[in-house]
């Protein structure tokens, strides 16, 4: 029996071995939740960006089905008159989930994050009134200036 005992006693982990464990599962779990969060931010801004680009080709189609005849076609400003379907869309903007678009100037197409950080602003081209000619991350607070450089925008625009 006292050889059995002395073999149970000698399995058990110290409280430090504990400790260290714990210490170790908690640096990993930190990484990896900061990258989780990461992925998270880059997937809503290329949700943004996606939105961003659909409105603009809807507002184009809309143009150009409408440009010829003298009418004097400009760029659409109003969501009903988008082959588009956003529940919620009424006017210039829609409130979406995760983002809010803006098409009142007919330069651009504006969508921003609900909490404020950044926004996508995609240009229409004025002298053609249609084609994507420019995209510009707007860097609405410091972290998303920060955000928008590390999305690979060299100088984040303060507004649109």
């Amino acid at each position: 029996m006292n050889k059995l005992g002395n073999y149970l006693n000698c399995r058990a982990f110290t409280l430090a071995e504990l400790m260290a464990v714990i210490a170790i599962i908690a640096i990993l779990s930190g990484i990896a939740i900061g990258s989780y969060i990461k992925s998270i931010e880059r997937a809503n801004f290329s949700e943004a960006k996606s939105l961003a680009h659909q409105v603009a080709a809807a507002r184009d189609v809309y143009y150009y089905d409408h440009q010829y005849g003298g009418s004097g076609a400009t760029m659409p400003t109003n969501f009903s008159k988008l082959s588009l379907e956003l529940d919620g869309a009424s006017g210039s903007s829609y409130q979406g989930p995760h983002f809010k678009v803006d098409i009142s100037n007919q330069n651009y197409v504006k969508v921003t994050q609900n909490d404020g950080n950044y926004g996508i602003c995609v240009y229409q081209e004025a002298k053609t009134r249609g084609m994507v000619s420019e995209e510009k991350c707007l860097g609405i607070t410091a972290d998303g200036r920060e955000f928008c450089k590390s999305m690979g925008y060299d100088s984040p625009a303060s507004s649109c």
